[in-house]
């Protein structure tokens, strides 16, 4: 737990250094949104705080990478976009060494890393990819 609360703290610090404002908004049908300067949270479909930290970092990856899109924008244009949030929160989060450092500690099941890192598993999944891809594990 203590974990997840220091990655949030980080996320916070993070959209207040930017001039982020974060708001939760009960929301229809999606987690989380962002547009340039905002992000919402939906608090009907965010029960954990590993899913918190997952969207959160998420849209901010959004911001970071300027990857915004429109809902009819073509399905690769939103695929790239979605692939550079999930890398900058992979990134921002996770990056390889401290991904390293839980392998020689043991944690070393997808469930284990999630547990440690408290984040969803999807997250974890995404994590080991993009490290792998780039070449960091």
């Amino acid at each position: 737990m203590e974990e997840g609360r220091i990655m949030l703290n980080q996320l916070n610090q993070y959209a207040i250094n930017h001039n982020i404002d974060v708001d939760f908004f009960p929301m229809r049908a999606t987690k989380a949104l962002s547009i340039p300067g905002a992000i919402a949270l939906n608090p009907l479909m965010i029960n954990t705080m590993p899913e918190l930290i997952d969207a959160y970092a998420h849209e901010l990856g959004h911001h970071e990478t300027g990857s915004f899109y429109k809902i009819n924008s073509k399905f690769e244009t939103r695929q790239r976009m979605e692939e550079r949030a999930i890398r900058w929160a992979v990134q921002e989060l996770i990056p390889a060494d401290k991904l390293l450092s839980a392998f020689k500690k043991g944690y070393t099941e997808v469930w284990q890393l999630a547990e440690y890192f408290n984040v969803p598993e999807n997250f974890i999944k995404d994590t080991i990819r993009v490290h792998r891809v780039k070449g960091n594990i």
